[in-house]
């Protein structure tokens, strides 16, 4: 589900070429507030290398090998373009468990659950300023963790940290006000959750006003 996720923006663009393709001379580029809701995935980067070493320290060969979960959550965004080439935007995001499970050959057994919330305020960089905007953004918030361990394996999954996010994406035009957007990032938490680093893609729908 999450793989045909990161092609969605490309299929959604190649079904409104015919109206990418009439453009009606708006103001694709001016000042003013928009808000966006998308579909969103993660992909918590060193959280299987991490369970699998302390999965190794407690058993004896041959090791237990673990899967990671890549769970499906939710994108919501507000922000304001005050330049042609620049806008700011506060960032929620939430993504459902990632489940970390031992392999057991026939079935798998859930040792630990990882749910994230983040939060984040972005400037936001626009490359072109036609139908078609290419852009870069930069910003900085909170990640909340909730976790549950069950096998007690001494990884830290619950509470709050300072995270870094970078990412890119493009905006394309169907008109004035509706916008598809596709994006994707890296989430950097700091302290006690460092471990639990992200890669994150969205896509949906935007409306400016």
């Amino acid at each position: 589900m999450s793989r045909a996720l990161a092609f969605l923006p490309i299929l959604i663009f190649a079904g409104s070429g015919p109206a990418l393709a009439e453009d009606a001379g708006d103001d694709y580029a001016r000042d003013g507030i928009y808000v966006s809701v998308r579909m969103a995935g993660t992909w918590l980067t060193d959280l299987k290398e991490d369970v699998q070493d302390a999965v190794d320290a407690l058993s004896a060969p041959p090791f237990p090998s673990t899967e990671l979960e890549k769970p499906l959550g939710l994108n919501l965004i507000a922000g304001y373009r005050f330049l042609p080439h620049l806008a700011a935007e506060a960032q929620f995001e939430w993504f459902g468990n990632a489940n970390v499970a031992l392999d057991n050959g026939d079935n798998s057994t859930d040792i630990l659950k990882v749910e994230t919330l983040n939060f984040s305020g972005n400037l936001k960089g626009y490359l072109l300023t036609g139908r078609v905007q290419p852009f870069v953004l930069a910003g900085a918030g909170l990640m909340h963790v909730n976790g549950k361990d069950k096998l007690l394996l001494g990884i830290e999954t619950n509470g709050d940290a300072f995270a870094a996010r970078f990412g890119g994406g493009i905006d394309l035009y169907i008109n004035e006000h509706f916008v598809i957007v596709g994006e994707g990032g890296y989430l950097l938490p700091t302290g006690k959750l460092d471990h639990l680093k992200q890669v994150v893609w969205s896509a949906g729908l935007q409306y400016r006003f």
